[in-house]
């Protein structure tokens, strides 16, 4: 299993570097294997050390990216800014990181984009609450929870709480703030 696990990643990071494209008609998306096997490697390293950038740094050593932060998100959101373009929330792309403001600037939360599917719904790869998990955001249906058909839009961010002041934001639509292009 971990030679197949580590042969996926192997053939995701070529196809990446050689500029193939894995995209299907109705979606793009990055080959999740190196997202995956990077949440598999975070298992390894004790949760005290883990963070939300851990995810979004070990994709992006792992397409050969070289750099080093402190491992916390505004050291990686200042980074990126330096160093790649940003791109309009409708132009996102699999590989794309994404920024979100918590309420105390842009930059506070990551996620590295898997699917981007051509309705505006962005599937992404996140670390929170001890776990990566899979999150969805909508930049065109920022307050918009669930379709018609059930579809999850925009995954909550942070609990609701009885002592939140009215203005409180809750969608990842809500609190998308920027978008890279990491090439």
């Amino acid at each position: 299993m971990k030679t197949r696990v580590w042969n996926l990643s192997l053939l995701a990071a070529l196809a990446v570097s050689s500029g193939c494209s894995m995209a299907t008609s109705h979606s793009t998306y990055i080959p999740s294997a190196q997202i995956r096997s990077a949440s598999a490697d975070s298992r390894k390293q004790p949760r005290a050390k883990r963070s939300a950038a851990s995810v979004v740094e070990e994709s992006l050593h792992a397409r050969g990216i070289r750099f080093g932060t402190d491992g916390s998100v505004p050291a990686l959101y200042a980074f990126v800014r330096g160093q790649f373009a940003q791109v309009q929330a409708d132009q996102t792309r699999g590989g794309d990181v994404l920024f979100f403001d918590l309420g105390s600037g842009c930059g506070r939360h990551t996620g590295l984009v898997e699917t981007a599917e051509s309705g505006g719904r962005i599937g992404f790869r996140e670390w929170r609450d001890g776990s990566s998990r899979h999150s969805y955001v909508t930049p065109r249906e920022p307050l918009v929870r669930r379709d018609d058909k059930g579809r999850i839009m925009n995954t909550f961010l942070r609990p609701k709480r009885m002592e939140d002041p009215a203005e409180t934001t809750y969608f990842a639509g809500e609190m998308l703030c920027a978008v890279y292009r990491i090439e």
